[in-house]
């Protein structure tokens, strides 16, 4: 008795946890930066998003609510494609142009598991002449990126035409924070693009909510069925 209740408490745990944040949406980015937003996509939860842009000419700044974020959802792979149309070209006087988008949010496991153990990054970035696209990445494995003593970098450019990237991390890990830098520059003679960005984080796969509910309503007839037959 004493064993089935203690399953239905971990349940309970597993539920309450999953119940305080809504499933991550395909919707813009400025609807990631609401205050104290967090959703999840089966056993992670992303949280602290935020979003900082720079340009030159400061006209071309890509706005929030102009990136289109799109869920990924392969299980045990999941994550974000990042779209937009980061594009410059050399000004007519012949002065460089560039875009810059930083966005960072917090990867955890909804469980609390130890079962995060990597990450991919890929794009689709092209250029011509002096121009050049890419997506350089700081994660830390267990906590803020910022002042992470075993933090690194990913970096995915063109040129050279390096599309994706993917590291290990050499243990698994509950938390991890991302900083990604999406960057084109024209140079003094050239044109840069990008319209998708890709992130994915690989995770143990646990049950769907579904599978919990069945979990916890088995455990539950189990406890009251041993507590009939005692006293029978």
């Amino acid at each position: 008795m004493k064993i089935a209740f203690a399953f239905l408490a971990a349940f309970l745990v597993l539920v309450s946890t999953a119940a305080a944040a809504p499933t991550c949406t395909n919707t813009t980015l400025d609807n990631y930066l609401a205050p104290n937003f967090s959703c999840m996509i089966d056993n992670l939860l992303f949280s602290n998003f935020g979003y900082s842009p720079t340009a030159i000419p400061v006209g071309v700044t890509i706005p929030a609510n102009g990136i289109a974020v799109t869920t990924q959802t392969t299980p045990g792979d999941e994550g974000f494609q990042f779209s937009s149309g980061w594009a410059v070209k050399t000004q007519s006087d012949g002065s460089a142009s560039f875009q810059d988008s930083l966005i960072s949010f917090t990867v955890s496991t909804v469980d609390h598991s130890f079962s995060l153990t990597d990450l991919s990054l890929s794009f689709n970035g092209d250029f011509t002449g002096t121009g050049s696209s890419g997506v350089n990445e700081h994660y830390c494995p267990g906590g803020p990126v910022s002042g992470c003593p075993n933090g690194g970098v990913r970096q995915v450019t063109n040129p050279p035409p390096v599309f994706e990237d993917h590291v290990v991390f050499t243990s698994p890990v509950s938390t991890l924070g991302i900083s990604k830098d999406i960057n084109v520059a024209s140079g003094t003679n050239g044109t840069a693009r990008i319209s998708q960005v890709f992130n994915n984080f690989s995770n143990g796969s646990v049950p769907e909510p579904g599978s919990y509910m069945l979990l916890g309503g088995g455990l539950l007839g189990l406890g009251l069925m041993r507590k009939r037959s005692k006293h029978s």
